[in-house]
């Protein structure tokens, strides 16, 4: 079976790998337009192109965890054993298992990016509800830390006008 499979997980390791640089590539873009803070159309652009590569990913999961379970491998750890299983078959597994490993460390970038731009969108838009809360005239939750550590949270309220 694993002769009939490891052409077809090959290929799609490859595409997922060339997918996964596309992804990447648009983190770091992503990036780039976060720390600049005014490109709002560009950031939506490289959302929606994020959104198609990550649905291609997907799709690409569920087809390697397909060929794992005809091989009757586990899907965490079964890519390793389904390389050992074809090199044992007499096949060559060097181009498949390199670029494997190539989409793993990849795909830890990736995260890591994902995570730092989240971060960003996250205080960001913390930055932009203070904001619209101050011209608002909402009061403000101030945190303090008291002697032994304790954060306290203090009300804030000021008017911005008086009539």
């Amino acid at each position: 079976m694993i002769n009939k499979t490891h052409p077809i997980a090959q290929q799609l390791i490859k595409t997922a790998l060339e997918q996964t640089q596309l992804l990447h590539q648009q983190l770091i873009e992503e990036a780039l337009v976060l720390k600049k803070q005014t490109q709002v159309d560009t950031l939506n652009s490289i959302t929606l192109e994020k959104n198609k590569i990550i649905s291609q990913l997907s799709t690409f999961t569920e087809q390697i965890d397909q060929i794992l379970a005809s091989e009757k491998l586990d899907k965490k750890t079964g890519m390793d054993q389904y390389f050992s299983l074809a090199s044992h078959a007499g096949i060559d597994t060097s181009e498949s298992s390199q670029n494997w490993q190539k989409l793993r460390t990849l795909s830890k970038k990736c995260q890591l990016l994902n995570e730092e731009n989240g971060a960003s969108i996250h205080i960001l838009s913390q930055h932009t509800q203070r904001i619209l809360d101050i011209l608002k005239g909402k009061p403000q939750e101030i945190n303090t830390y008291s002697r032994d550590g304790q954060a306290k949270t203090d009300s804030g309220s000021r008017s911005l006008t008086s009539v």
